[in-house]
């Protein structure tokens, strides 16, 4: 490609980039190549999510053909919007509280923009009063730069202006690489009810003779490649979350994982376990919640997805967890209510992910765990913990599907 990068076919923007690389012709479409193979690559993947090494109960299964269905929705978005100049707005991604893929974040709105190396953008609006807004400059995988609009020199009212470049620029500047592809944008949030997202918005300030002199493609050739490559994304992405990086042992923590070669910000530390529990089971999760910025818990089900966090209280931040009086956050994963306030949720399913994030704070605590029957819950706990009754329960539950319903607004 021309580009000089090539995104693993696991990562949504590979449909994308599939219409102007590749070495599918017009006469795969027309022969119905592409298309047989989409077909077949659904179908392989489909066997995946029937087999029973991932759905242990009904709850998995139905939950991974619905994640089949966000795999080929967020593929066809790609296609369908494969336009390398930025809207005037920096609009929001193809993930939300329905479109969910690697276990994005509960408290988040990821938006963002094309860019193409060798340009220049003039990026402005408003910072909005999120916990967390920070911009990050990709290039394919690769981080160019990032930066919390914080660190930046503000308006009184929160006022963005800024320059994305390759090369240094005079007051607020964002460093882009010469072969740039995208500006991510993360908002996190942590009083869902009161912080709103930025509004932000972005044009290309350079000439770009060099792109207008590009060849014309064959229409029927950018097709045939967008279908392969969409084929090609739904098993991988299935693939690479199953494999993910995960403990040995089920109910326990890994350290802090360094997601930069993914793309990830360089400042957000993951601290990624799992859970696997019995109909009568309960997981206990305590560590002393890290200083800093922003801290969270999630929990996912076997295809790496946030479990619906609107329906179900199945992920907790800073500002939500109770703290018990001993400065320990203690956490309940269970499968019905147990009363107590830091309920994580499963919503049924048998196991998956759990993931302590970590962005801009001074450590990255790993968490102690212990699985224990669900009956002995409260003798597990300090006295002192904080419980709920079922109306509280009922309340917060109400609370957060009317936050989740403004925040995404579709």
């Amino acid at each position: 490609m021309s580009d000089g990068f090539v995104n693993p076919s696991w990562m949504p923007h590979s449909v994308s980039e599939a219409a102007r690389g590749g070495d599918a012709t017009a006469h795969d479409l027309i022969s119905g190549r592409a298309w047989s193979h989409l077909l077949d690559s659904l179908q392989r993947a489909a066997n995946v999510v029937r087999s029973d090494a991932v759905s242990h109960n009904a709850v998995d299964m139905a939950a991974g053909f619905r994640h089949l269905l966000v795999l080929v929705g967020i593929g066809i978005d790609q296609a369908l919007r494969a336009e390398p100049d930025p809207v005037l707005a920096v609009t929001p991604s193809n993930v939300d509280n329905v479109f969910k893929w690697g276990m994005d974040c509960p408290d988040c709105i990821y938006t963002g923009s094309s860019l193409h190396g060798g340009e220049t953008y003039h990026l402005w609006g408003n910072r909005g009063s999120a916990r967390y807004v920070g911009l990050q400059s990709m290039a394919g995988m690769a981080s160019s730069a990032n930066v919390l609009l914080d660190e930046l020199d503000l308006g009184p009212a929160g006022e963005v202006d800024l320059v994305l470049s390759a090369e240094d620029h005079e007051g607020n500047w964002l460093p882009i690489a010469e072969n740039a592809t995208t500006l991510v944008v993360r908002h996190f949030f942590y009083d869902w009810d009161t912080e709103v997202a930025s509004s932000l918005h972005i044009e290309r300030t350079s000439a770009s003779a060099g792109r207008a002199s590009r060849p014309a493609m064959d229409p029927r050739a950018v097709v045939a490649r967008q279908v392969i490559a969409l084929g090609d994304f739904v098993g991988a992405n299935l693939d690479f979350f199953l494999q993910f990086s995960r403990p040995e042992t089920p109910n326990t923590f890994l350290p802090p994982l360094d997601g930069t070669s993914m793309g990830a910000a360089a400042e957000n530390r993951p601290v990624i376990g799992s859970w696997e529990l019995g109909p009568d089971e309960a997981l206990l999760i305590e560590v002393e919640p890290p200083a800093g910025l922003y801290w969270s818990f999630s929990l996912g089900n076997a295809w790496w997805e946030t479990i619906d966090y609107a329906k179900h209280q199945s992920s907790l931040n800073g500002h939500q967890a109770s703290i018990d009086e001993d400065g320990i956050v203690r956490l309940v994963v269970a499968h019905r209510d147990p009363g107590v306030a830091n309920w994580l949720d499963t919503a049924g399913h048998s196991a998956g992910p759990v993931i302590l994030r970590c962005v801009r704070t001074e450590t990255a605590p790993v968490p102690s765990t212990r699985r224990l029957p669900f009956g002995e819950i409260g003798a597990a706990l300090p006295e002192a913990t904080r419980r709920v009754t079922e109306s509280e329960r009922a309340q917060v539950i109400a609370a957060r599907r009317r936050a989740v319903a403004k925040r995404f607004r579709r």
